[in-house]
């Protein structure tokens, strides 16, 4: 029988843990340290954080919030946002993450994923995709945080990152998003 994994996602901005409805009408709900402790102490199996402007912004991941988060759980970490190079991987993985995400800086540059991949292990690369449906039923993917549609085809670059190397997807439906009105099945399914 398949288990399920409780994977909660901290989308951090500015400091703080925030949620938004299809990446609009963003509020701070609290302090990523508490949250990420609150959510491991509750059995988390997993805990993505994701620095939602850090790419929009053209800075680096807060190194300092990932270190305290690290210290305040003993499960597999994820970190994501602003990760552009195989030295801001490093930082990362030194700072406590486990698991690198990476979005808009593979789509630039996919090759980034190969070189993550070769050095750090398919296992530590995630790749996140943000997709957004369109008229004609197929989804794009979506970069600067919701902010750049791409044109390329979400299933199409799914298979191009997993052929790099991509360990893990981190799939995140742009319609769905913060709704409460479950997951995009559909999406889920065709990728």
């Amino acid at each position: 029988m398949l288990s399920k994994r409780i994977i909660p996602c901290l989308d951090v901005r500015d400091g703080k843990v925030v949620k938004g409805i299809n990446f609009v009408g963003i509020k701070e709900v609290g302090d990523p340290e508490t949250l990420a402790r609150e959510y491991y102490d509750q059995g988390a199996d997993e805990l993505v954080f994701l620095d939602i402007t850090a790419t929009h912004e053209g800075r680096d991941t807060m190194v300092n919030v990932v270190e305290n988060v690290a210290r305040q759980i003993c499960i597999p970490f994820t970190v994501g946002g602003g990760i552009r190079t195989l030295e801001d991987m490093k930082r990362m993985l030194r700072a406590g993450a486990d698991k690198v995400s990476l979005n808009s800086s593979a789509l630039r540059d996919p090759d980034l994923i190969r070189q993550g991949a070769e050095m750090f292990g398919n296992q530590c690369i995630v790749l996140a995709v943000d997709a957004k449906k369109q008229e004609d039923g197929s989804w794009h993917a979506v970069i600067n945080g919701g902010r750049i549609d791409t044109g390329k085809d979400v299933l199409e670059w799914v298979r191009e990152a997993v052929s790099l190397g991509a360990g893990e997807i981190l799939l995140t439906s742009m319609d769905a998003d913060g709704t409460k009105q479950g997951f995009d099945i559909e999406l889920c399914k065709a990728v």
